[in-house]
């Protein structure tokens, strides 16, 4: 039997596996941004000035450095969007996971007010074979 919730559950549930798809995704971009932010630590704990040379050498060693530095600021940059974003997403699922929940709480009310009426239908199908099993054995005994 489909309830009247049915179709509302479904769409519910839906809108419940996108947003765990999209947390999937923005979980993954975070890890990937950390390994980056990580790489570009050791990356920079490598550098070392170099020992000779000319002015050329440090000032290429130095706009290298500057460079490692945006990057690993632009990766920490993303990855606070990325938890921000995380953030949002779990906020969003607890509520549609609760919007889905009364919904299909809804629906199994409804299943069991009609499992219900079909036991009592049952019971007064039962009840009237009874009585007339009972009242063909009264007249054959009579």
């Amino acid at each position: 039997m489909k309830s009247k919730f049915a179709n509302i559950a479904k769409i519910k549930k839906q809108k419940c596996d996108t947003i765990e798809k999209e947390l999937l995704k923005n979980r993954t971009r975070e890890k990937m941004l950390l390994a980056k932010i990580a790489t570009s630590y050791e990356e920079i704990s490598k550098m070392s000035l170099p020992k000779e040379g000319g002015a050329s050498l440090i000032s290429m060693f130095q706009a290298q450095k500057a460079l490692l530095n945006r990057d690993k600021k632009a990766y920490e940059l993303a990855l606070v969007e990325a938890k921000k974003r995380i953030q949002k997403l779990l906020d969003d699922y607890k509520k549609a996971h609760t919007d889905y929940e009364k919904i299909k709480y809804l629906e199994e009310q409804e299943l069991q007010i009609f499992i219900d009426k079909l036991k009592k239908e049952e019971q007064k199908e039962l009840d009237e074979i009874a009585n007339v099993l009972f009242s063909n054995i009264v007249a054959k005994k009579g």
